[in-house]
């Protein structure tokens, strides 16, 4: 998916956790920890996405914190992280709900972007841009009639010029048809008129 999306320069920012499903830790995985330390020091874009999802179950792990316990989870995963040689400094919570204690706090812990449900968050300067995000697997649908949905979206609010963001779970994308038509919605909104970019650029 990386490749295809790179040969339409369309650029992919890359979603991590130091924790997932409670059995798997990035620490202890080389394989991957090295093939992402590969991509940023190529210069893609690594967006912290969590902690420890495994603690919330099927719950969104930073949808309802108070300020307290989100500077606790976010104090373990910028310290992980940090030991095996990542520094995001833009965070996206798990299916991108955040609560207002989680935004509250992430500049404690140097973060100068923040996405979620309803936008994106410039933590630097305090602005805020309204912006849909269509999302594929990972607590939203991957059947075929929502992956179609999708695909409509992205063109058609392309083509009314509003920021479109696209995402996907790397679990649904061992689907081919899933990965085919995730590819089609990126293409389709670029050739509505979106200009590619990653989430880089809005810093």
């Amino acid at each position: 998916m990386m490749k295809a999306l790179d040969a339409e320069t369309i650029p992919v920012s890359l979603l991590v956790a130091p924790h997932i499903d409670g059995n798997w830790h990035l620490a202890r995985d080389p394989k991957t920890r090295d093939w992402l330390l590969g991509q940023q020091e190529a210069g893609r874009v690594l967006i912290l996405n969590g902690f420890d999802q495994a603690v919330q179950g099927r719950r969104s792990e930073f949808a309802t914190l108070d300020s307290h316990e989100a500077r606790l989870r976010l104090a373990g995963a910028t310290r992980q992280m940090r030991k095996i040689g990542f520094e995001p400094d833009i965070f996206a919570p798990p299916r991108w709900r955040m609560s207002p204690g989680t935004l509250e706090v992430l500049p404690e812990f140097n973060f100068v972007l923040a996405a979620s449900t309803r936008g994106i968050h410039n933590l630097a300067d305090g602005s805020f841009e309204q912006c849909r995000n269509l999302s594929v697997g990972e607590g939203f649908g991957a059947a075929k009639w929502w992956r179609r949905n999708v695909i409509r979206a992205a063109e058609r609010g392309a083509a009314s010029g509003n920021t479109i963001r696209l995402s996907v779970s790397g679990r649904n994308l061992q689907e081919k048809k899933v990965a085919s038509d995730f590819l089609r919605a990126a293409v389709a909104a670029v050739g509505a008129g979106a200009a590619p970019s990653d989430y880089r650029a809005v810093v």
